[in-house]
C-alpha cells in the first residue's frame, strides 16, 4: 500500500498511522475508566504540544464528542454559541418526549438556525442547561481545549452550569497544561468531589522514536538511528516536533510518497542542522520576535552594555537572552534569571526586579493576547513557565549556534 508523507507524519494534526498510545503509561486505560465511571469532570493535563487533544480524540472518537477551544472564544456568548453551532440536531422532535425537554429541544434547534445566519444569542442559564442536557442525552463528551486560556469569569460560568448537569450524568473534559491542572476546583470549590485528573507527562526520547519507527518504514525508508535519535533529543519532549522533523527529512530528500523499495537514507549533520534551523526559524523565530518586540511605547528604549563589550540589548532582548542561557528550563524562578543578567550585562546595565518583573508581565500579555494558540508563556508569583515546545527548541538553538 502506498502512503503520502503528510499522512504519515502529520504535524499539527490528528495521526494515525504514527499514532503512539504509550500503552505503559495506561493513559488512554485511564481515560477510558474516568470515561465509564462518569459524574465527573475530568481534566487531561500536559505541556503544550504533548498530545493531550490527539490522546482525547483518540480515546473519545469524533461522533461521541464535541469540542470547543477555550483559546478562541472571548465571552460566554462566544462559547455557547461555538457549541450550539456544532450540535447535530433532529429534524422532527419526538412527540413521547416530555413536554419541557421537548420546548428545551425546540429552543435549540431555533437557536442554532438564528447563530448560524450571523444573529447573536442571548443564553441565560436554562438555555445553557439545555444544551448540556441535550449533549448528555444523547452521550456525548463536551471537551473544552484549552481551558486554562479562558478568564477566570468565563471558567466559572462553564463550571457553575456544568455542575448540576455532571451530578445528571454528563461527562466533561478540561485540557490544560500542568500548572493549570486544578482551575477548576479553584473557580467552584464545590466541584473537588466529581474532578479527575489525568496527567500526561514529557514524552521521553524512546516514546518519539517509536513515531519514526511507524512512519518511516511506511514510505520505504531505511533512516539511520542517528538521525532518529538526534529528533528525539532535539524534540525536548514533543510528538509535534518530533512529527515536524520527520516530515523535514521527507521534504529535504523530495519524498512525497511511499518509494517503490526499499531505500537507505544517512542526513549529513549539514542538512540535520537545515532541518533544525529552518523548523526554528518558521515556528519559534516569529514568536521570539515579538515577545523580544515587547509593548508598542512612545519612550526610546534603554540601550544596555553586554558585559563582553560586543554590543548592547534592550531590557525585553536581554531579559529573553538571559532565559535562554538557563537552558531554558520550562520553568524559571527569578533569581536564576537575574543570575544569567548579572553574567550577561555589564554591571550597571542590569534591569532591577521590578524591570524584569514589568517586562515579563508584558510578555505574558503579548503571549495571551496577540499570539495564536495556547499561551507560549506565563509570568506569576515570580516563576516565568515556557510552555511551548517550539520556542522553547528556538531558544536553546539559538544559544546552541552562539
Amino acid at each position: 500500500m502506498r502512503y503520502k508523507a503528510k499522512e504519515v507524519f502529520v504535524a499539527g494534526g490528528m495521526p494515525t498511522i504514527t499514532y503512539v498510545g504509550r500503552a505503559d503509561l495506561s493513559l488512554e486505560k485511564d481515560l477510558r475508566s474516568e470515561l465509564r465511571e462518569g459524574y465527573k469532570v475530568i481534566s487531561v493535563t500536559g505541556p503544550t504540544k504533548s498530545g493531550k487533544t490527539v490522546l482525547t480524540r483518540h480515546v473519545l472518537g469524533r461522533d461521541k464528542s464535541i469540542t470547543v477551544n477555550g483559546g478562541q472564544v472571548k465571552d460566554s456568548a462566544e462559547l455557547w454559541s461555538d457549541l450550539l453551532g456544532k450540535l447535530s440536531l433532529p429534524s422532527e422532535i419526538e412527540t413521547s418526549r416530555d413536554k419541557k425537554y421537548s420546548a428545551g429541544l425546540r429552543w435549540i434547534i431555533s437557536a442554532q438556525r438564528q447563530v448560524a445566519n450571523g444573529e447573536k444569542q442571548k443564553f441565560t442559564q436554562a438555555h445553557k442547561t439545555n444544551i448540556l442536557e441535550y449533549m448528555r442525552l444523547s452521550d456525548l463528551t463536551l471537551v473544552v481545549d484549552d481551558f486554562h486560556y479562558m478568564n477566570t469569569d468565563l471558567q466559572r460560568d462553564v463550571i457553575r452550569t456544568l455542575k448540576s448537569e455532571v451530578f445528571d450524568g454528563l461527562t466533561a473534559v478540561l485540557i490544560a497544561v500542568p500548572h493549570r491542572a486544578f482551575d477548576a476546583i479553584g473557580v467552584e470549590r464545590e466541584m473537588e468531589g466529581r474532578f479527575a485528573h489525568i496527567e500526561i507527562p514529557v514524552w521521553d526520547e524512546k516514546e518519539l522514536i517509536e513515531i519514526s519507527k511507524a512512519g518511516f518504514p511506511k514510505l520505504n525508508m531505511n533512516v539511520k538511528s542517528g538521525a532518529i535519535d538526534r529528533f528525539a533529543r532535539e524534540s525536548h519532549g514533543s510528538p509535534l516536533l518530533m512529527q515536524r522533523f520527520c516530515s523535514r527529512l521527507c521534504a529535504h530528500y523530495e519524498i512525497g510518497e511511499s518509494l517503490p523499495k526499499l531505500r537507505e537514507y544517512n542526513p549529513s549533520e549539514k542538512t540535520l542542522e537545515d532541518i533544525f534551523v529552518s523548523v526554528a526559524e518558521q515556528f519559534g523565530l516569529p514568536t521570539f520576535q515579538k515577545l523580544s518586540r515587547g509593548p508598542q511605547s512612545r519612550s526610546k528604549r534603554i540601550d544596555r552594555e553586554l558585559r563582553d563589550g560586543s554590543g548592547t540589548l534592550d531590557r525585553y532582548e536581554a531579559v529573553l537572552r538571559a532565559i535562554a542561557m538557563t537552558g531554558p528550563k520550562e520553568k524559571v524562578h527569578y533569581d536564576e534569571i537575574r543570575d544569567k543578567l548579572k553574567l550577561l550585562l555589564d554591571e550597571g546595565s542590569v534591569p532591577q526586579k521590578h524591570e524584569v518583573s514589568a517586562a515579563l508581565g508584558h510578555m505574558t500579555g503579548i503571549a495571551r493576547d496577540q499570539i495564536a494558540g495556547e499561551p507560549v508563556l506565563e509570568w506569576a508569583d515570580d516563576y516565568l513557565y515556557l510552555t511551548d515546545p517550539f520556542l522553547i527548541f528556538y531558544m536553546r538553538w539559538t544559544q546552541q549556534a552562539s
